[in-house]
């Protein structure tokens, strides 16, 4: 900068006074606000662009193709999720473990077995007489139906003698699903 231009530059100052002062240093600042936003922005702008072709790359690409299977393949497929009627003794032996981890009581269990020769399963229908908390009923079915996926709840009743008592009696009818073998 010449001599010349810091002394007009000075002379500018001198007539702005200090609200030309401010007016600048808001000025600046607004310049550095506006720059510091903008960077990070134009890097989320690139890197949303970079994710965007990624995506219409993975769209684009072929995919591999499933073999196609039969209606026998497919029922197999099917039954083989199932566990055989061996497993039953150990299955049952899970129902009434998960009563025993939640504290409930246990009565005398019912049994009833059903061959659907059709569906190709047999139904093992336990009715599981339980006394206890509702949280703790509530909690033995929760853990029954994720550690035995072939079980089903058919039914769930609940009685209470009155309503000042807070234990309950809970009749539970459970289904086992199992592969006819």
């Amino acid at each position: 900068m010449t001599a010349i231009n810091r002394l007009r530059l000075a002379e500018h100052c001198h007539h702005a006074g200090s609200a030309g002062a401010i007016g600048a240093g808001l000025l600046a600042c607004a310049l550095v606000a506006g720059v510091g936003s903008l960077l990070p922005a134009k890097r989320e702008l690139e890197q949303a662009r970079l994710a965007l072709v990624e995506a219409q790359q993975r769209a684009q690409a072929p995919k591999p193709e499933k073999p196609v299977q039969t209606v026998e393949e497919q029922l197999a497929s099917f039954y083989e999720h199932f566990p055989d009627r061996e497993q039953a003794p150990h299955l049952l032996e899970q129902v009434y473990a998960a009563a025993g981890d939640f504290g409930l009581e246990v009565r005398r269990g019912d049994y009833a077995v059903a061959d659907d020769r059709r569906a190709g399963l047999i139904s093992y229908q336990v009715l599981v007489p339980l006394s206890g908390q509702y949280t703790q009923i509530r909690g033995f079915v929760d853990q029954v139906l994720r550690s035995v996926p072939t079980l089903a709840v058919d039914e769930l009743g609940f009685a209470r003698q009155g309503i000042s008592h807070s234990r309950l009696d809970a009749q539970v009818r459970l289904n086992l699903y199992m592969a006819r073998m």
